[in-house]
């Protein structure tokens, strides 16, 4: 689909993603996290091959950003949000990109009801909805929130065009369907 002008890693962590943007992004790039010890780790792990990296400590709620990216990319982060945040975060994803600007990532196809990773994530969850009931700050990362039905119907919402893309490297359930998709959300 490349390449681009301008991206961001949103919610970079130590910054796998964007290392990834270095190599379809021809003139900067741009790590956000909200967490300065995953940045200080992204900063340490960066190298100095393709555009410049800018690293930046802020909320992907809240976007310190104009229209200034050609390609908005997340990777594993939107555990971290809940199901009413979405549209927020959309509506800002949407605001950093110029026109026909494309925000990509993968989503994961959920595990068989009564399976052992269907189990497992419902385990999680539970566990961390007790914790988040005991302790202060809360801690946000829920793996069964981030649903694909949700996610597209909010993507429109806030000006997307949608595309759904399977990624065969990672194969394809019983059923035919892929593991993994990648969805594309272009700027209208």
């Amino acid at each position: 689909m490349g390449p681009f002008d301008d991206g961001l890693d949103l919610c970079c962590g130590t910054g796998a993603g964007t290392r990834v943007l270095t190599g379809v992004c021809r003139r900067r790039v741009t790590g956000l996290d909200f967490s300065a010890g995953m940045l200080a780790v992204a900063r340490e792990r960066a190298g100095a091959a393709g555009p410049a990296v800018h690293w930046v400590r802020g909320d992907a709620r809240a976007l310190p950003f104009g229209a200034a990216f050609d390609l908005v990319v997340s990777f594993g982060a939107f555990g971290h949000f809940l199901p009413r945040e979405l549209p927020g975060l959309f509506a800002g994803v949407r605001s950093v990109l110029r026109p026909g600007g494309r925000f990509a990532f993968p989503v994961v196809a959920p595990p068989p009801p009564g399976s052992a990773g269907y189990w497992a994530l419902l385990g999680f969850d539970a566990a961390m909805r007790v914790r988040n009931a005991l302790w202060r700050p809360p801690f946000v990362m829920y793996y069964r929130t981030f649903r694909l039905g949700d996610v597209r119907r909010e993507l429109v919402r806030a000006g997307f065009r949608v595309g759904l893309h399977p990624l065969e490297s990672f194969g394809r359930r019983p059923d035919g369907s892929p593991r993994v998709r990648l969805v594309v959300a272009r700027a209208a």
